[in-house]
């Protein structure tokens, strides 16, 4: 019996350890071209693990200097964490007031709001446009925060939504309203400070959707100095008639590495986050 359990387990670890390695092996091989020289990573001679002589730094300086993707960084991560803070700000009390409060077209609202969510993107790009072009936004920085806030904004309010409906008891506000507090002291000092996991959880997917968009990005810009480093790419991916791979591998390493160190810092708020939703 012990020797069927010790082979079970021996099968269950090779077949999870065969999974993982098939799963990273896409990674594995991103991060090892944008290591490589553009000679190296084009020639099928180079194996797996390749020869010191053929790693380099050079693709990072490039894709620094000769691309200047440092503006298009900077610009992701302040459109990012822009968007991030007004959807949070905007989300927090609109899902409260849906998951608590009783009002006039409370359902219609919400279910619009998380419809939208459903709603492909790309059937109202010319209205958008024409609405950001009448408010002189186009090519601006702002408007793209705003663009993306806004949609951003209905993926917030249904986790936080969630949350609020489920993760926290109702006796609790009662119970601060029969200490004192008001109904948005009792919000402040009580529900909030219990919602920091999902709201921690709720800015990470808000971050990652502002950080990975390209569609509104792409049509609301076209002069450099306000690209983001997703639209970067695309242009960088186009500009050279013979394609360094090795730079268009360090380019989606550093593209990567942000939402990596965020959900890293968010990790254990995003997992009890979940948790309680």
């Amino acid at each position: 019996m012990i020797n069927e359990t010790r082979r079970s387990r021996l099968v269950l670890y090779a077949a999870l350890g065969a999974f993982a390695l098939f799963a990273l092996a896409p990674y594995y091989w991103v991060i090892r071209t944008s290591f490589l020289t553009n000679f190296a990573a084009i020639d099928p001679a180079t194996n797996y693990l390749p020869a010191l002589e053929s790693l380099t730094m050079a693709a990072y300086e490039q894709i620094w200097e000769r691309y200047n993707f440092i503006t298009f960084f900077k610009n992701s991560i302040l459109v990012s964490v822009t968007a991030t803070v007004i959807s949070l700000f905007f989300s927090i009390p609109g899902a409260y007031a849906f998951a608590r409060l009783d009002f006039p077209g409370r359902k219609v609202l919400f279910y619009t709001a998380v419809f939208t969510i459903m709603f492909p993107w790309i059937v109202i790009t010319i209205p958008v446009y024409e609405v950001f072009y009448l408010l002189n936004l186009i090519n601006t920085l702002v408007g793209v925060m705003i663009a993306l806030s806004i949609f951003v904004l209905p993926q917030t309010i249904w986790l936080l939504q969630g949350f609020f409906r489920q993760g926290i008891p109702e006796n609790i506000e009662e119970a601060a309203l029969i200490d004192g507090h008001s109904e948005l002291g009792a919000f402040l000092r009580i529900v909030l400070p219990l919602s920091a996991p999902a709201v921690g959880a709720a800015a990470l997917f808000a971050f990652l959707t502002a950080w990975n968009n390209f569609l509104w990005v792409f049509v609301l810009t076209s002069d450099e100095e306000v690209r983001t480093a997703t639209v970067a790419l695309h242009y960088i991916l186009g500009s050279d008639v013979l394609r360094q791979w090795n730079i268009l591998m360090a380019a989606v390493v550093l593209l990567v590495a942000p939402p990596v160190v965020f959900y890293g810092l968010s990790q254990r708020y995003v997992g009890e986050g979940l948790g309680g939703m």
